[in-house]
């Protein structure tokens, strides 16, 4: 079972004690290759650490000849590994990272219609439940998808708690620690594998939201040109603000300075302290997974 994923990341500050996690809030973002969780001490308002748990390829070489395993034998398979995961928290807030979303202004939203939202911008495919999330500040509704093989062996293990939509974090984690200092228009960049988030402030309202896939950067930079010349943003004059997994001096950053003038970097949200163990990632990566838990979702 050990062989059905590896701890990609395993950064846990010194203090972290297993025996105290009634004290900790625990924030986890999944999707149908892992899973990512980060530890936060309530007692100091600290971040004790970040964990990612990688669901092996079949093809890899790293699982048992001719297995295939599924979901469930992935968090059986961690959970077994790391099992505080299992443990008492005083909070606890899951996220899917799924591929199917929609937003709905709230005063034309029906939760009967959630699963026409969906069809009406995605093919059907595998036995899917949809939800929707009430983001109250924007008022907008966040409809998604997730796979009810998914699902179900989540709840399994969390009976009490509530999934939400990874988009749902980005969205309102951004908008918690922006809303106050956008005063001009700013696009938003996240950037995660294989996916990105793509967002825009005009003044202090989100005009535009969109997840795209992507194969190579340049497809990045096409969205990314595209949409802003769209809604007529000039990309000479508008800023972008990256998060997530980007490298400063990576060739997808020297790429987006070809084209984009005004680039920063997202900083950690400042309300709270974080174990020197999280000094090697840059201050951008992880954001919205080091910012759950002040969501009202």
């Amino acid at each position: 079972m050990a062989d059905i994923f590896t701890l990609a990341v395993n950064d846990l500050d010194e203090s972290f004690n297993v025996q105290d996690t009634r004290n900790y809030g625990l924030s986890m973002v999944f999707n149908e290759a892992g899973a990512s969780c980060s530890f936060l001490d309530f007692r100091r308002n600290k971040y004790l650490g970040i964990q990612h748990i990688k669901k092996n390829d079949p093809d890899s070489g790293k699982n048992v000849a001719g297995a295939k395993p599924s979901f469930e034998d992935f968090l059986k398979s961690a959970f077994s590994s790391l099992p505080w995961l299992k443990n008492q928290y005083k909070s606890i807030k899951i996220a899917y990272e799924g591929t199917k979303s929609t937003l709905i202004p709230a005063p034309l939203f029906d939760v009967k219609e959630r699963d026409n939202y969906l069809r009406f911008s995605f093919a059907e495919g595998v036995e899917e439940k949809s939800f929707s999330d009430h983001l109250i500040p924007l008022d907008i509704q966040h409809v998604y998808a997730i796979p009810v093989t998914v699902y179900n062996t989540i709840k399994n293990h969390y009976p009490m708690v509530s999934m939400v939509s990874f988009a749902s974090v980005v969205i309102e984690s951004i908008w918690i620690n922006y809303k106050n200092r956008i005063n001009t228009n700013r696009v938003f960049l996240h950037i995660r594998e294989n996916w990105f988030d793509l967002m825009i402030f005009d003044g202090h309202r989100m005009s535009y939201f969109n997840s795209f896939a992507y194969q190579n950067r340049e497809d990045i930079i096409y969205y990314l040109i595209f949409v802003m010349e769209q809604l007529n943003h000039n990309p000479e004059n508008m800023p972008v603000i990256l998060l997530g997994n980007i490298e400063k001096n990576a060739p997808l950053s020297e790429l987006l300075y070809k084209y984009v003038r005004h680039i920063e970097f997202a900083r950690r949200n400042d309300a709270f302290k974080y174990s020197h163990t999280l000094d090697h990632f840059p201050s951008h990566f992880y954001y919205p997974l080091l910012n759950f838990q002040i969501c009202g979702l």
